[in-house]
């Protein structure tokens, strides 16, 4: 694990078409295959903390806070 828990989503880090994009949300950098997304929101700071992981290579562990605001 890295010394960072959840990082703050920074738009600028996807590109191309709608289908690219989902990609890069959806599936695992390492295998491919369909990523597990859990969500915890925190209302009162308007905030919602995203952990993804790869249920088949146990691999792309993506902690992601989004803002609502």
């Amino acid at each position: 694990m890295s010394d960072v828990d959840f990082k703050f989503e920074n738009f600028e880090e996807y590109f191309g078409g709608a289908d690219e994009v989902k990609k890069m949300i959806d599936e695992c950098k390492v295998c491919g295959s369909k990523l597990l997304l859990s969500h915890m929101p925190d209302y009162k700071n308007l905030l919602v903390q995203e952990t993804a992981r790869c249920m088949d290579c146990g691999c792309g562990n993506r902690r992601t806070i989004h803002v609502l605001n």
